[in-house]
């Protein structure tokens, strides 16, 4: 027999602000859209552990998805950038390869605002130039 599997819905939705109590740890919800639109940080304040999820991981950060926003990425960047600069985080633990320090969590987020948009419009521009060749290779076989 195989198990049914059923759909999950959360009890209760997530807000920023929110302090998820887990006993000896504290996480504080922090809605950071960008790559989507409900990426969240958990931040543990009291160990200065980002828990990023999506949001920031070391390597390229995408934000050419459909539901991505680029500018809503800088502002969640610059977010990043201020926790650095206030000492609030000494360690993240990304959704996606290793564990990096505030060092690298500033270097990733100002890299990102910097080159903003770069991954997109690079996906963009390569999207645009399949669709043309495609186009022609259409218009050609109905010209012929």
């Amino acid at each position: 027999r195989v198990p049914v599997v059923s759909a999950c819905f959360p009890v209760t939705p997530l807000l920023a602000g929110d302090v998820i109590s887990l006993g000896d740890r504290q996480l504080t919800v922090m809605h950071m859209p960008g790559h989507s639109r409900g990426s969240i940080c958990l931040h543990d304040q009291d160990r200065r552990i980002l828990f990023s999820g999506d949001v920031v991981y070391d390597g390229a950060m995408i934000d050419w998805l459909p539901y991505s926003n680029v500018s809503d990425y800088v502002a969640s960047c610059q977010r990043l950038l201020g926790l650095v600069d206030r000492g609030l985080v000494e360690k993240v633990l990304p959704g996606h390869f290793n564990i990096f320090g505030a060092e690298r969590l500033y270097g990733l987020a100002s890299n990102y605002i910097s080159q903003a948009g770069f991954c997109h419009k690079v996906s963009a521009c390569a999207m645009r130039s399949i669709a043309s060749v495609a186009l022609r290779v259409t218009n050609s076989r109905v010209s012929s």
